[in-house]
């Protein structure tokens, strides 16, 4: 099962091209500051900035409902305009033998039985 798929605002959204720019855990569950990446057809979708490869919006991924989450502690990458990024989602997927889905990526992983996901844009 596709994340897309599963979770409804996550439809037209690329995480693994979006850049993590904060990770913010709570007792509720987990929430990433991106630098999302729209794909043509996201009704937020813009043809992309002059040099952008794509089309990335300013937004908020929450995921409820997290059993776990595990920060790997590495120090964020600095990008071309100066900006520090936790690089990108490199994993949002379920895995069926444990009935859990898993998130993960240079800034840590994150495991949910039951998860609520949701994407906020600025």
């Amino acid at each position: 099962m596709e994340y897309e798929d599963a979770f409804p605002d996550l439809a037209g959204v690329l995480l693994e091209e979006s850049w993590v720019l904060e990770v913010a855990p709570t007792d509720a569950g987990l929430s990433l500051h991106l630098d999302a990446v729209l794909l043509q057809g996201h009704p937020l979708h813009l043809i992309p900035e002059t040099g952008d490869q794509h089309c990335y919006r300013d937004a908020w991924l929450t995921i409820a409902g997290i059993d776990e989450v595990r920060l790997s502690g590495a120090p964020p990458a600095t990008d071309a305009t100066g900006t520090p990024d936790l690089r990108h989602v490199d994993l949002f997927q379920f895995d069926a033998e444990r009935a859990t889905w898993v998130l993960s990526g240079d800034w840590g992983t994150a495991e949910a039985t039951e998860p609520s996901v949701t994407i906020d844009f600025a």
